[in-house]
């Protein structure tokens, strides 16, 4: 058999690399991922807007590399995605450092300092072109940034400088307020995708992004009173353990203000939030969506589901099973794995719609409440989901007795309410409002609402307290005030 040796043309597959959709804060990760790999404990990224001409430098105290060794990690390929790595490589195809980087600029260089002994290499894309062959320099000196100096200091360590930025990265053209949203941007992204190792969940790590320490982000907020965490499952595939664990996180109405609500929600918000995470070696590979699982019909992101979120630890090494892209953003699990996935997502998505249905009123682990208790009813028919009001509920049987013969116009009534319930209105205004419940009550409507619910109260039949019937009825009433209950309790003692 006759070979033919084709060599691709270095200018047109530099080109090619540079557009494979990294953006600034996940090309920034792919180089935490090389920091982590070797060992480093503490990662400084420099970010210059530079009167519209950006500037990056990305310093760790890592290991560092020799000549042999930063030339390797300079070629395009490297080891390859069959290589085995150790267990805290979270590289795979040999070409984060370089795609990452030239994706967001046109020369990127690599000092790095190993036992006291510095050596440096660039790519420049134009010198490439220029050239036509895969050419690589040799600075004279180092690019002139701050972090360069701390390099010169450190025993071991490598830095990276990506300059002259261009329209394909996500740095360039922007103005100094839209440059400065971008670092928060890459702060966050940075929080999320490393917080376990900021965490000290992994291998312990602090990133610091322009003299600030960045802080974890816990995607399930196990810290919080009110979130559910379900049964771990621990399923093996192709002789390796998948570790699965969901998390039904708080409504709203748990967190004590808007502000800790928004920061528990995370990069892009709560309904983009919600699904699966994939950590891949305790590194976040998929931070949301549901894996195009769901059966017949794929899940899609829910208003229902927004509290849903499910952790899968893959371990290192079944990265072409679960389809994870060079970014390490996407992954897609294994046939077999599938069905059981689906299982377990149901259980977690059904917790949670039950929780963002009685809006956290549950607590921690109690279940939505009883039949009877519960005041409004779903009923699923043939043709639609129906919404009826509970003739069981204890207020409304008090003011059918009070009505004896005429009770039969209450239910009327009732019936009336319950078909013409405005459901898609309803759902229209929460998705505008992101799941926002009503406003605080003022004092005024305070008082009127606490009148009106003394009445009722004092009809209810029961040999509970007065203090525990109300419970029971203010149990329906979403993030019912502590003031309002007083105001209600006051009037009936009063009253009795």
């Amino acid at each position: 058999m006759q070979t033919v040796e084709i060599i691709p043309s270095a200018s047109a597959l530099m080109q090619s690399l540079r557009g494979f959709g990294y953006s600034p804060e996940t090309a920034v990760a792919d180089l935490i991922d090389n920091s982590i790999a070797a060992g480093a404990t503490r990662v400084d990224i420099d970010i210059e807007w530079n009167d519209s001409d950006p500037r990056v430098a990305v310093l760790d105290d890592g290991a560092g590399l020799d000549g042999d060794a930063l030339v390797f990690a300079m070629t395009f390929g490297g080891a390859g995605p069959v290589a085995e790595r150790p267990e805290n490589d979270l590289g795979r195809f040999g070409l984060g450092l370089k795609t990452a980087s030239l994706s967001q600029c046109r020369r990127m260089t690599v000092a790095s300092r190993q036992d006291r002994q510095t050596v440096v290499l660039s790519w420049d894309v134009d010198e490439v072109q220029q050239r036509g062959r895969w050419v690589a320099s040799i600075p004279d000196e180092l690019p002139s940034v701050p972090l360069a100096e701390r390099l010169a200091e450190q025993p071991n360590g490598s830095l990276v400088v990506w300059e002259r930025m261009d329209a394909i990265g996500g740095l360039y053209g922007l103005d100094k307020e839209a440059f400065f949203l971008r670092i928060q941007d890459i702060r966050a992204h940075a929080a999320m995708v490393f917080h376990r190792f900021i965490g000290g969940d992994a291998q312990r790590l602090a990133i610091v992004v322009n003299g600030r320490p960045v802080l974890s982000w816990d995607p399930f907020q196990r810290s919080h009173p009110a979130t559910i965490t379900m049964p771990t499952e621990r399923l093996r595939h192709s002789g390796r353990m998948i570790v699965v664990t969901p998390h039904v996180l708080p409504h709203r109405d748990r967190f004590g203000n808007d502000a800790e609500y928004e920061a528990a929600g995370g990069p892009g918000g709560w309904g983009e939030r919600q699904g699966f995470y994939v950590y891949r070696g305790k590194r976040l590979v998929v931070a949301g969506g549901w894996l195009g699982l769901g059966g017949t019909r794929a899940w899609s992101r829910e208003e229902s589901s927004r509290l849903a979120r499910i952790a899968i630890d893959l371990p290192l090494g079944v990265d072409a099973e679960w389809r994870i892209d060079v970014r390490k953003s996407l992954a897609r699990p294994p046939a077999t794995m599938r069905s059981r996935l689906t299982a377990i997502g149901t259980v977690c998505r059904e917790r949670a719609r039950e929780v963002f249905a009685w809006r956290g009123n549950q607590g921690r682990r109690r279940m939505a409440p009883s039949e009877d208790d519960a005041l409004w009813i779903a009923e699923s028919t043939a043709s639609r989901l129906r919404y009826r009001i509970n003739r069981a509920h204890p207020a409304v049987r008090a003011v059918a007795e009070r009505l004896n013969d005429d009770a039969k116009v209450l239910d009327g009534l009732l019936a009336l309410i319950e078909i013409s319930v405005p459901v898609e209105r309803i759902w229209l205004d929460v998705s505008e409002a992101d799941g926002a419940g009503a406003p605080p009550l003022g004092s005024a409507e305070t008082a009127e609402l606490a009148s009106r619910i003394a009445s009722l109260l004092s009809a209810m039949p029961g040999d509970e307290s007065a203090s525990d019937r109300l419970d029971n009825l203010l149990r329906q009433l979403p993030g019912a005030p502590t003031s309002l209950r007083q105001s209600i309790l006051k009037l009936v003692e009063t009253t009795a």
